[in-house]
C-alpha cells in the first residue's frame, strides 16, 4: 500500500526539440535517482512530434529498477512496444491525464526549445501545477545565448565579443556580416545557434569557407546565428544550487575544468560519449581564480532570475579572469553530465540533490503562501 503522506511528481521528459535523446537519458537516469520512497513518480513523455505518452503506473519503493528500464527502453525505441504497454496521446489528452493526476509539483527534465525555453513553465503556470527549476522569464532569457550575452556583460560581467545573423535579414546584409566577421572577431571564431542547447552545431571556424559552412548548419537548427570569438584558455563549468534548507539552501558547487579529448571545442560527441571529455572537480586553478568563477555563476544565476539550479559554462585565460559563455537552466542529469558532479564534489548524491530541489518547491510555496496570507 503507498503511504498516504507520498507526494505526486510528474517526470516530464522528451520535448520536440533536437535535444530529445538526451532529455530521455537524462530522465532515465533522473527516474532511478528519484526517492520512491518519498514520492510517487509518474512519467509524461512529449514525443518529438508533440504527441505525449503517459503511462499509467506510477512508480513507488515497490517498483523494480527493471520496470523503469523498460520504459525508457520503449520511449527510445516506441516501434516495438508491446501492445497495450503505453499509448501514444495527443496533447489534448496528455494534459487532460496530467491534469487528472494532479501532481503536487513537476520535475521538467527536457532540454532545449519547448522544454527549457520557458513555454512549459508557462503551461505549468497557467495550470497551477508548481515546478522545479526557473521560471519562465529567466528560461527564456537563458535560452537566448545573445541577449543573455548582451544582458550580463551590460552587468559587468566578462563576455566574449560578438555579433548575431539572422535569417530573415536580407541576404546582402548578412553577406556583408560574413565578410566582416573576421575582422571584427578575428580568426578563428566560434559560430553557435542562439537558442539551442548541448553544442548542437556548434563549430569553430578559421577561414571564410568554414565560417560559410557553420553558418549554414547552425541556420538549419535555429533562425538567429550568434557568432563569437575564441577565447582560449581553461574551459570550466560551475553550477548553482537553491535546495531546500533541509538540504544545504543555496549551494555554489566546486569548478570543473573540462579537457575534450579529441579535438578542441567541447562538443555534442564530446558530452555525451564515454571518455569524450577529461573532467576534474575542483579545477585545477589558484583558489582566487576558483572563487572568481564561483562568483560568476552565481552573479549569473540570480542576474537571470534562476531558480532550484543552473550550470554555467566558462573560460578562464591566461590573466585569470573568468570570461562567460553561456548558462543552462535545466542542465544534463546522464551519467557523463556535470551538475551531478559538480553535487557530488560536496557530497551531495544524486538522489538527495533531486530530493532537495523538489522539497524547494514545497518550501517556496509555503513561504508564498504566509506572506500572502500575512
Amino acid at each position: 500500500m503507498v503511504a498516504a503522506f507520498q507526494r505526486k511528481v510528474a517526470l516530464l521528459c522528451g520535448g520536440p526539440s533536437a535535444e530529445y535523446v538526451v532529455s530521455l537519458t537524462s530522465a532515465r537516469c533522473v527516474a532511478h535517482a528519484l526517492d520512491r520512497h518519498r514520492y510517487r513518480i509518474r512519467v509524461f513523455c512529449i514525443q518529438e512530434d508533440g504527441n505525449w505518452v503517459c503511462p499509467e503506473e506510477e512508480w513507488t519503493a515497490a517498483t523494480y529498477p527493471s520496470r523503469i528500464e523498460k520504459l525508457f527502453d520503449l520511449l527510445d525505441n516506441p516501434e516495438y512496444c508491446p501492445s497495450g504497454f503505453f499509448k501514444i496521446r495527443t496533447p489534448e489528452e496528455g494534459l487532460r491525464r496530467l491534469c487528472e493526476w494532479a501532481p503536487h509539483a513537476a520535475l521538467p527534465i527536457m532540454h532545449g526549445a519547448y522544454g527549457e525555453d520557458g513555454r512549459l513553465q508557462g503551461l505549468l503556470d497557467f495550470l497551477s501545477i508548481p515546478y522545479a527549476g526557473s521560471g519562465v522569464l529567466a528560461s527564456a532569457l537563458a535560452m537566448d545565448k545573445r541577449r543573455t550575452t548582451s544582458f550580463l556583460g551590460a552587468h559587468g560581467i566578462r563576455v566574449p565579443r560578438h555579433l548575431v545573423l539572422r535569417s530573415s535579414a536580407p541576404r546582402p546584409h548578412r553577406d556583408d556580416q560574413l565578410a566582416g566577421a573576421g575582422g571584427m572577431l578575428g580568426w578563428p571564431l566560434v559560430v553557435k545557434p542562439c537558442s539551442c542547447g548541448s553544442s548542437i552545431a556548434t563549430t569553430i571556424a578559421h577561414d571564410a569557407e568554414e565560417l560559410y559552412r557553420g553558418v549554414t548548419r547552425a541556420f538549419e537548427v535555429d533562425d538567429e546565428v550568434l557568432l563569437e570569438e575564441l577565447i582560449t584558455g581553461t574551459e570550466v563549468t560551475c553550477a548553482v544550487l537553491d535546495l531546500a534548507e533541509g538540504f544545504g539552501g543555496r549551494l555554489v558547487c566546486p569548478p570543473t575544468e573540462i579537457h575534450p579529448t579529441t579535438g578542441p571545442l567541447f562538443d555534442f560527441d564530446n558530452k555525451y560519449r564515454p571518455g569524450g571529455a577529461e573532467e576534474i572537480t575542483p579545477a585545477r586553478l589558484p583558489e582566487p581564480v576558483l572563487q572568481r568563477i564561483q562568483t560568476v555563476a552565481e552573479k549569473a544565476h540570480d542576474l537571470i532570475g534562476c531558480f532550484g539550479m543552473s550550470r554555467s559554462d566558462l573560460i578562464v585565460p591566461e590573466d585569470g579572469m573568468p570570461v562567460f559563455l553561456e548558462l543552462n537552466t535545466i542542465p544534463g542529469m546522464t551519467p557523463t553530465s556535470l551538475l551531478p558532479q559538480g553535487a557530488a564534489a560536496l557530497g551531495i548524491s544524486m538522489s538527495a540533490m533531486l530530493t532537495g530541489l523538489i522539497e524547494g518547491v514545497f518550501e517556496s510555496l509555503i513561504e508564498r503562501t504566509a506572506r500572502e496570507g500575512g
